[in-house]
């Protein structure tokens, strides 16, 4: 949180601590360089308005692979950089866009270069990896992309990422779960249609391949970056509506731990108590990074135990993270990390009545279930020259489920091997070329699913030319093979088409036409149970969902002030998969293929930063016109209107949030019930007090009943949280 902290202090730490470690940097770069017959490029970033250091900054040789980051003295280094005339973009979050022309290299120079940045009042995002996978300026990809950046979380002081998402442009949370644009309504363990990266790993729960963003290293946080719309041709199954990137810090040259308590209580209207104690939640996050000669290594642990607001809403997590990267110091370094996560939650499904809507029937009453999720995961780049980079990702994860309710002992274990490399080539300044293929099996053990195993395999290419200096294109097709055991496999080929033109510095307009594809999941291909009183059976025959969707979108930034950002999009899906009755069998259902949908609308953000970053504003709004084909309604869970505001003042030490949706048009339970539109405020406050950070924070100000999108299910009671942030 830079605004909380005092940089120039940290700058003087780390100045010390990296000031050996930086004189042995230009010996090694000047040596490689006269040993390879390579150039260097080595030198520092700074704030131009103060002269501070700017860490983190992303230092990229344009039209090349060679890319690097500045350390906490604001200092970089490329080396392996061949003789020419160059062109260098330097780009960090905060700041507007530094760009040197004309470098000059010459073999075994060692070239001296200082850049200083002009910062933006408003947030900007820095290097972008995920719509194109490499690296890219804001406004370079033909895709939408939203950016949360670590201070924009912290200070919203949210202890899951999921608390923070709903702020970022085109995403919705319908209950709990994601959806971008409109894509995914609102279905329980079944399936997303936005595909969830940590640093590139596909992370999807188990059986259910669902989004779960509490077990992500919140403290780790560099960046989230959302990507909008069907990227199944880079992506593949579930990328159906968007991928969600989650991408985390390089470990510092100082030694640096991190801790994060909280406490908060809920304050249950008097009218709908069910308790006389106190329903209180409570958490404890520590994360320690330090480097070891040329070893980073980030080690976290969590624990969060919840009374929740509601009866049965008891919730317990436990989280250890452990991150290594070698060489620390390198721009390309060899990541391996390991997440492990273990909650214990209670079941609310339905409230007992209108008139108590907080409370269950007695029989659910103490139903709970237990999760726990490992991923491990490891990045390696065998190859990287100025215009070749091969990337190679093996992942492992592994997740279980187990219920303890009145009416069964459910359970399901996954576990998931995988790998994916990718080729990047860059035949000139202006042409880069993406290849790659993925591999994967998943295996299953479940008393309701079976034992089936799943194959996924998958090829994919991508080639970006810049037409003239203005004028950029990109085409991809990806082909993804796969199979269930006893099923009927899919063979699905998913292009793209984009187009960027960039009239003026800070000014893009782009235009893509994509299509995207997700798989089934086990839990809706294989499932053999009862629920709520009605069979549900396995359906062998299902297949993949498919989505063709097209955009148009502006993006600007006038100065360090003003940000604005827009899309019209529109969406066509077939086969999407819903649980529907079994012809024939009376109350047995199955998911089928039997939804054909539209989704159209605008997506449009804008943010304002006014009188030296004293007052900011960010508000984000999407409309939504959806029809269901079969029968000419909207589509259930989605809301016409959504907004999002956010007005910071004083330099974020004050700040409200409001969030806004119309009325829900269409459900799949209880259509009778009554719906109304949602408006929720929180207010946060922050100060820095002795080298700690402390945030208090009220959500629900106003103390706003509603139910929360899914039928009888309300929404938090207010809420009072206070968290303290010491770094040391």
């Amino acid at each position: 949180m830079h605004s909380l902290t005092t940089r120039s202090a940290r700058f003087e730490l780390a100045k010390r601590a990296s000031s050996v470690l930086a004189a042995g940097q230009l010996l090694w770069a000047a040596a490689l360089s006269a040993q390879t017959g390579a150039g260097a490029i080595q030198g520092t970033v700074l704030a131009a308005a103060d002269s501070l250091p700017v860490p983190q900054a992303a230092v990229l040789l344009a039209g090349t692979e060679l890319g690097t980051t500045t350390d906490e003295t604001g200092s970089f280094r490329l080396v392996g950089v061949g003789d020419g005339t160059y062109t260098v973009r330097v780009i960090a979050a905060g700041y507007r866009t530094g760009v040197r022309a004309d470098v000059q290299v010459a073999v075994g120079e060692v070239r001296r270069l200082n850049v200083l940045l002009e910062r933006s009042v408003v947030d900007v995002p820095g290097i972008l990896v995920t719509a194109s996978r490499g690296r890219a300026s804001p406004g370079e990809p033909p895709a939408s992309v939203a950016v949360l950046g670590s201070d924009e979380i912290f200070r919203r002081n949210v202890s899951t990422l999921e608390d923070a998402l709903p702020f970022a442009q085109g995403v919705i949370y319908n209950a709990g779960q994601l959806d971008i644009r409109g894509a995914s309504g609102l279905s329980r363990g079944v399936g997303s249609r936005v595909l969830v990266l940590l640093d590139g790993h596909r992370l999807l729960t188990g059986a259910g391949s669902e989004a779960d963003f509490e077990t992500f290293p919140l403290l780790d946080v560099d960046r989230v970056e959302v990507v909008k719309g069907p990227h199944s041709s880079l992506y593949g199954t579930s990328a159906l509506g968007g991928v969600v990137n989650v991408i985390t810090g390089r470990p510092p040259v100082a030694p640096e731990t991190v801790v994060q308590a909280y406490y908060g209580a809920y304050d249950t209207p008097s009218e709908f108590r069910f308790t006389d104690d106190q329903l209180s939640t409570q958490g404890l996050g520590v994360q320690h990074s330090r480097r070891i000669g040329r070893v980073g290594t980030t080690l976290y642990f969590g624990a969060e135990d919840s009374d929740g607001f509601r009866q049965n809403g008891k919730r317990s997590r436990r989280q250890v993270r452990a991150k290594t990267v070698f060489p620390a110091d390198s721009d390309r370094p060899l990541e391996a990390f390991v997440n492990w996560t273990r909650r214990d939650n209670d079941e609310f499904f339905t409230w007992l009545s209108r008139d108590r809507p907080l409370e269950v029937e007695p029989e659910e009453e103490g139903d709970w279930l237990r999760e726990e999720n490992v991923a491990v995961g490891l990045t390696a780049r065998p190859v990287s020259k100025q215009a070749l980079l091969l990337e190679v990702r093996p992942q492992f994860v592994y997740s279980s489920v187990q219920n303890h309710f009145h009416d069964n002992e459910d359970h399901h274990k996954t576990s998931r091997f995988a790998a994916d490399a990718q080729l990047s080539l860059n035949p000139s300044e202006t042409h880069t070329v993406t290849t790659g293929a993925e591999a994967a099996r998943t295996g299953v053990s479940s008393n309701f699913l079976g034992e089936p195993s799943i194959v996924d395999l998958a090829t994919y290419a991508q080639d970006e030319v810049a037409i003239t200096r203005q004028l950029k294109g990109t085409a991809g097709l990806r082909l993804d093979y796969h199979k269930a055991e006893s099923s009927e496999s899919d063979l699905v080929l998913n292009p793209k088409l984009g187009l960027v033109y960039r009239p003026a510095e800070g000014v893009s307009l782009r235009a893509s036409l994509s299509r995207g594809y997700r798989a089934p999941s086990p839990s809706e291909q294989y499932t053999s149970t009862v629920q709520f009183g009605f069979r549900v059976v396995p359906n062998l025959e299902l297949r993949g969902e498919t989505a063709l969707a097209g955009e148009l979108g502006v993006s600007a930034q006038v100065g360090g002030w003003l940000t604005a950002d827009a899309a019209v999009f529109y969406s066509e899906y077939d086969d999407l998969i819903e649980p529907a009755p079994v012809p024939g069998q009376l109350f047995t259902f199955q998911f089928r293929n039997v939804a054909e949908a539209r989704v159209r609308g605008l997506d449009a953000g804008v943010g304002v930063g006014l009188l030296d970053n004293l007052l900011a504003l960010k508000a984000n709004y999407v409309f939504l016109d959806t029809e269901d084909r079969r029968t000419g309604r909207p589509l259930p869970y989605r809301s016409t209107h959504n907004l999002t505001v956010t007005l910071d003042a004083i330099r974020q030490a004050l700040g409200i949030d409001v969030r806004y949706r119309s009325r829900v048009k269409e459900v799949l339970a209880f259509p009778l019930d009554p719906r109304e539109p949602i408006t929720v405020v929180d207010l946060r406050l922050a100060y820095r007090v002795l080298g700690v950070v402390v945030m208090a924070k009220v959500s629900n100000l106003f103390q706003t009943r509603y139910v929360d999108v899914q039928e009888r299910n309300p929404g938090p009671s207010r809420h009072f949280r206070l968290s303290i942030m010491p770094r040391f």
